[in-house]
Parts: structure tokens; sequence; C-alpha cells
């Protein structure tokens, strides 16, 4: 049983729809229908066999006035794209229907619809520029429909189906009657001997094309309206639709990392701390520019280490760090960053830093989440207790991303644990990540040479100890 609040959200909810329906039903019955009319009107279709309906209409219709199916491609034409148009607004009742089978009244009303267009091609073209507009438009409800079933959306469905509901209404009395009345009533103006029945039939005429233009305005400002109210729904949709992705891909992050401090905090923390350096140790002054240029050149094709010290001063690396992070932030490119250098109580392991990366891939692109969900889904990442594990899902979200930049700081500083370490599984997947990937760059530092282990690698290398000469290597 529903609550008292419950019940009145429940009934405004669909309030809307409930009435656009009632209203149309009202209006039908006002209408001469014949009695096949009626038939197509009281059928109890499903959404799937709307189209299989549409062909059983078109061809009994076509039997009737003696054509095939091939009389021209004006017919099949305007038979896909109200088969199109048909089925998408389907998908915006099978929204609403669960909730009543009186919204199936619409189906009813497309198939009267199409009995009194179909075979007549002035009719069918000017249908056609209606349904098309609608038919381009409304393929973003079964998407919408399916990755957010929320009241939110439902009942910007249920405002959507108001204006599709009053513009089949317009066009069932547009299309079904005026033309015929206005050619009968013409007929019998040019017919007539009398001026009276001239005149008093002119009068008729007159009216009649009156009424026709009316409602050929009236459906126009429904397709106006309808436009308009899509154009709402596209950009409702585009804020759910980014809230819903954010939200997802927070509830990944809190697989991956419950608590800690995000990038962010962690560049103002390394701020922070200053550096202490003289003028001939800033990296500005040091030399390692000539690295970096060269880097560029060759299109960061492959990883950078550019290791350092300055003496008994400490390291000149990360002040390098922070400053081409504060430099890449503003450019356009997905920028992730991990400082390794931390209190022993906090200092990362090699799986700690690839799930940091990944945490901050899905924090600048949240839409991942739903766009590779064979990834990014809560059972991969809870199950992703290897460092081979968690490094596919890290590599394959990569690769779908433009312009990915790395930069880890003091990249030694990583523990090793019984799943990874330094030297057989982070340098060698980072190596192989820059190689391989045109799109990626990957920057490391570090207060050491690389690893004798890795020397096979394909990767750049450069040290330099401000306290000395400097070197290339």
């Amino acid at each position: 049983m529903f609550s008292a609040s419950q019940s009145s959200f429940y009934h405004s909810f669909y309030a809307p729809a409930q009435d656009a329906c009632a209203k149309s039903q009202q209006r039908l019955r006002k209408l001469k229908l014949q009695d096949e009319e009626h038939l197509l009107l009281q059928s109890s279709i499903k959404p799937e066999d709307i189209v299989s309906k549409l062909l059983q209409i078109q061809t009994e219709q076509e039997e009737r006035t003696s054509k095939s199916t091939s009389t021209g491609k004006a017919t099949s034409d305007f038979f896909n794209s109200f088969c199109t148009f048909a089925d998408n607004i389907s998908q915006v009742v099978t929204v609403l229907l669960p909730q009543s089978p009186a919204y199936s009244v619409t189906f009813g009303m497309l198939f009267i619809l199409f009995k009194a267009v179909v075979t007549r091609k002035d009719r069918e073209e000017s249908l056609l520029a209606y349904i098309g507009i609608i038919g381009s438009r409304l393929p973003l409800m079964d998407f919408y429909k399916t990755v957010f079933p929320t009241d939110a959306l439902k009942a910007s469905v249920a405002r959507i189906y108001v204006h599709i509901m009053r513009l089949l209404d317009e066009a069932i009395v547009y299309y079904r009657s005026t033309m015929n009345d206005l050619k009968d009533a013409g007929h019998i103006a040019q017919a007539a001997d009398m001026m009276e029945v001239v005149t008093d039939t002119g009068i008729v005429v007159a009216k009649l094309h009156e009424s026709f233009t009316n409602k050929a305005n009236a459906i126009g400002t429904s397709m106006e309206i309808l436009n308009s109210k899509l154009d709402e729904l596209t950009l409702e949709s585009g804020y759910l639709l980014h809230f819903e992705t954010v939200k997802h891909a927070r509830s990944l992050q809190e697989v991956l990392l419950a608590g800690g401090r995000d990038a962010e905090e962690e560049l103002d923390a390394i701020l922070s701390l200053g550096f202490h350096l003289s003028q001939k140790d800033h990296w500005e002054n040091n030399g390692v520019l000539q690295s970096l240029f060269e880097w560029s050149r060759n299109e960061r094709d492959e990883l950078l280490w550019i290791g350092g010290m300055s003496g008994n001063h400490g390291t000149w690396v990360t002040e390098l760090s922070a400053d081409v992070v504060q430099a890449l932030q503003p450019q356009l490119v997905t920028l992730l960053y991990v400082f390794c250098d931390r209190p022993n109580s906090e200092r990362l392991t090699a799986m700690d830093l690839v799930r940091r990366l990944l945490i901050q891939l899905l924090d600048l692109h949240p839409q991942l989440a739903y766009r590779r969900p064979e990834l990014c889904n809560t059972w991969r990442f809870q199950k992703a207790v290897t460092f081979g594990q968690i490094w596919r899902i890290f590599q394959q979200l990569a690769a779908s991303v433009p312009n990915l930049f790395i930069v880890i700081d003091r990249v030694e500083e990583c523990l090793a644990d019984e799943q990874a370490d330094l030297v057989r599984q982070l340098l060698p997947s980072l190596i192989g990540l820059a190689c391989s990937l045109k799109e990626v760059s990957v920057l490391l530092t570090s207060t050491m040479d690389p690893p004798e282990e890795i020397h096979e690698l394909p990767f750049y290398q450069t040290y330099i100890d401000t306290s000395k000469k400097a070197k290339r290597r």
C-alpha cells in the first residue's frame, strides 16, 4: 500500500500523461470513426508488433486501391520513416504503459493516422516532413529509460507524452477528413449552375480553407512545442547523465581507495613545503631542459626517466614534477600524477600507485564508467587483487583517452610487496604503455639512475647531480 505522501506523489507524477490520454480518448469519441478505425483503436497490440501491424494496414490499403508495393520510392520512404516514428513513440509509451493499459490508445492512434495517409502521395509527403523531424529526436528515449530508470526521467517522459498525444490528435483530424471535405466542396462549387448555390458553396469552401489552414498551423505549433520539450529533455538528461556517471565513478573509486587525500590535496601539500634550492640547482638552470626538449622533439614516444640530486641539499626533481603538473593542468591533456615521497605510514606500493592513477582517470573522465561497463563495474574492481589485474583495467581505459600525460615523482620510493615491485612489474608496465600508445606520455623522476634490470627496455633517461658537473646518459 502507498502512504498518503507516496500516493500524492504517484498521482502528480503521472497526472499530465493520464490527463493527455483521457483527453485524446474524448476527442476520438467525437470523430465519426469507421468500424475499421474502431478496431484499430481497440486492438491490444504489443510495442514490438507495431511494424508488422503497419505493414498489414499498408497491404490492405494497397489492395483496395489496386496499388502494389512497387508504386514508387515515396511510399517506401514514407513507410520506413513512419515505422521509425512509431517505434520511437512506442519507446516513450513503454515507460508509462506499466502504470495503465490506457496508454496503449497511442498505438491505435498511430494506426488510424497511418491508415488515413498511406498510399495517398500528397498526404504522405506532407506528413513525412513532420515525422522525419520527430524520428530524429525520439531515439534518445530508449537510451535514457534504459540507463536512467529514475522518477525524474519518468516525469520528463510523461511531459513529453502529453505533447506527442496533442500532435497525434491534430494530425488525425487534419489528415483524416479535411482534404477530402475540401475537395468535395470544391467539386460541388465547380459543378453548380445557380449563382446562389455557387455563392453558398463558395462560403463553405472559404470556411473549409480557413479550417484547413488553422489545422495545418495547429500541427506546426504542436511540432514546435514538442521540439522545445525534447530540447528540455535533452538538457535535463544531460545533467542527469553527468550526475549518474559521476556517482557511478565515485562508487568505483571507493572500491579502489576508501580514504586519503585526493591528487589536488597532495599537490597542495607538496607545494606548501617549498623548495629550498640554490639558483643553480633549480631545474630551469641545471641543464635538464635539453633532455625535455629532445623528448618533445621525438614526440614523447618513449618513457622519460629524469634522475637527479643537489648534493647534500636533497633533490630538485620534485620541484620539476610539481611545475610540470601546474603547467599542464590548464592544457587540453588528461593529466595524472602521483608524488611517491611520503611519510612511512603513507608509503605506496606499486599497486597503490596504479590504483591512484585509475582513480584520477575516472575522476577526470567519469563517462568511461558507462562506456566500458565490462571493465568498470564493482565486481571487476573488487576482484582486481593482483598487479596484473588492476594494471589491465588501467591500461585499457588509458587507451580510450586522448592526450594522456602521466607524471610520477620519486618513483624509487614505491614499496615492494608480495604482489608487485618496481623493477619487475611497475616500470616495465609503464615503459610498455608509453611505447604502445601514441597518445600517452610518461615522465618519471627519481633521485637515482634507472635500475640495471630495465636498461634493455626502450626509454629515455638523464641524471643530473647539481653538486657535480652535469652529465647525461
